[in-house]
């Protein structure tokens, strides 16, 4: 799995504000679009190993959202847990975050897919 697998499943959410790992930022280093916007990374890649070689492959996938309220932000994590599903994402946690230095809220999806 890539990010080209994910991207597309989840395009759409935080009207089309979805970036793999960062933000784009201005030349001042803040971000350059406005609030709700989506980050997702697939955080690690470990591979199982048996007799013969490799065998299943375990990814960690992130997805944090960002917004000006944690309701907008859980409610877009809830989207995107929906959409991400059809992967079978198993292992799911959630976290809801409060950025000082931003004042925006993050409510951030982890998950793996085994594959």
């Amino acid at each position: 799995m890539t990010e080209s697998d994910i991207y597309p499943l989840i395009a759409h959410l935080a009207k089309g504000q979805v970036y793999p790992y960062v933000v784009p930022i201005n030349a001042a280093g803040d971000p350059s679009v406005s609030p709700p916007w989506v980050i997702f990374s697939l955080a690690t890649d470990v591979s199982s190993d048996v007799l013969c070689g490799p065998a299943e492959s375990r990814i960690a996938v992130q997805i944090d959202v960002y917004s000006k309220t944690i309701d907008e932000a859980r409610a877009i994590r809830e989207q995107a847990l929906e959409l991400l599903l059809p992967l079978g994402l198993a292992e799911i946690s959630k976290f809801p975050f409060y950025e000082p230095d931003t004042r925006l809220h993050r409510a951030t999806l982890e998950g793996a897919v085994i594959a």
